[in-house]
């Protein structure tokens, strides 16, 4: 499962790395697809403060489980806050290309390279939150089934689980 992790998160470098250098043509002096892409991570960011917020939610569980999930917990709150914190730096990155002025070719260049790079790559990574979340809602499923089950199925499924 680590060796499919590392190869898609070199996958998603590769594309964004070209996407960087050959997409970048078609969003230079396109004022439509930046101001498309900006509201778009605007809402992605928003989103996410929510599920991070949702995530962090320790439910109702007793202090064992949280101690238990805390390692777990932590990983995927610091994940979704790189996550968040790049989805600011591509829309500092779009500001910064309408700032730089046009005489400036070859820093406009870097930047709408950057801009696209950083766009494909967060887009991509984005595709991880869906799983994440079914993740923490299926585990906060099973845990509230746990606590209503009769005492005579509890003990049955723990013999099980051992």
């Amino acid at each position: 499962m680590k060796v499919l992790n590392v190869v898609s998160a070199l996958a998603v470098v590769v594309i964004s790395v070209a996407s960087g250098f050959y997409v970048q043509p078609l969003i230079s002096g396109n004022d439509n697809a930046v101001n498309t892409i900006v509201t778009v991570f605007s809402i992605l960011a928003g989103f996410l403060v929510a599920v991070i917020t949702f995530i962090g939610d320790p439910g109702a569980r007793g202090w064992k489980e949280l101690q238990l999930d805390k390692r777990g917990m932590l990983v995927k709150l610091n994940r979704h806050k790189a996550l968040f914190y790049l989805y600011l730096v591509t829309l500092g990155l779009a500001l910064s290309m309408f700032v730089v002025p046009k005489e400036n070719c070859l820093i406009l260049l870097w930047l709408e390279r950057a801009f696209v790079c950083l766009t494909t790559f967060v887009f991509l990574m984005s595709f991880t939150l869906p799983q994440s979340l079914m993740e923490l809602q299926q585990r906060r499923y099973e845990d509230a089934l746990d606590e209503q089950l009769p005492e005579v199925l509890r003990k049955l499924s723990n013999k099980e689980r051992k």
